[in-house]
């Protein structure tokens, strides 16, 4: 059977592909998230249809948050999950978690804020996520999250949709400094599966990436207070 044929196929979607070529993965990662982007405008136009008062989130991105949002997503709800069990199963439901994560991207819990569309456009992107880790090339996903952020936030600034700036505010930073833990945190746990790794050294990045959440939620307090 041809691969393609045999990876669009969804009975195969939490196995790894058939190939694992970058030419190839590229190819399965325009499919999944041209999938993503047919579901996310159909979404948006069907929320704005049957609800009321309906209007798309609109939430400010960042080159710097596009790009490292995509670096600390891969490797907390599928980097980390694969070298902790490296079982499909245990990805989906961190996937899944990421998936409905984003239907709060508003911060306003609310049925006319929710961002159906982007959380429909994620669904696809799961699947795409456990297959390319479970094909050993999680450093590929990686990449092409963030690019397909970064691509995708740049052809929207250049329509004029959106106002592209390298860094908002504070946490686009701690979002970088995040990412770069996290992903320490999964270099770490890929060494150790070849050599044997001092624990304690996770501590590190995992102090560094609560410090960061800390800060984070302080400043959200003072927000609301102000």
């Amino acid at each position: 059977m041809i691969p393609e044929i045999h990876d669009i196929n969804p009975k195969n979607w939490l196995k790894p592909f058939q190939k694992n070529s970058i030419p190839y993965l590229l190819k399965m990662g325009l499919f999944y998230h041209g999938l993503g982007l047919i579901l996310m405008y159909a979404g948006s136009y069907f929320a704005t249809v049957l609800i009321s008062d309906y209007t798309i989130p609109q939430i400010p991105v960042s080159i710097s948050l596009a790009l490292s949002s995509g670096l600390l997503e891969e490797s907390v709800f599928f980097g980390i999950p694969f070298y902790l069990s490296g079982h499909p199963l245990v990805l989906l439901g961190s996937g899944i978690v990421w998936s409905v994560a984003h239907l709060f991207n508003s911060g306003i819990l609310s049925m006319d804020n929710l961002a159906y569309g982007i959380f429909l456009l994620t669904i696809p992107n799961i699947f795409f996520s456990i297959r390319v880790w479970s094909s050993k090339k999680g450093w590929f996903a990686i990449i092409f999250h963030s690019m397909w952020n970064f691509t995708v936030l740049i052809s929207y600034c250049t329509m004029g949709l959106r106002q592209c700036n390298i860094i908002n505010d504070t946490y686009d930073v701690l979002n970088g400094i995040m990412a770069i833990s996290a992903i320490v945190i999964v270099y770490i746990a890929y060494q150790s599966t070849k050599k044997k790794i001092d624990r304690y050294i996770y501590l590190i990045p995992v102090i560094v990436i609560l410090i960061s959440m800390i800060i984070l939620f302080s400043n959200e307090i003072t927000l609301d207070f102000s």
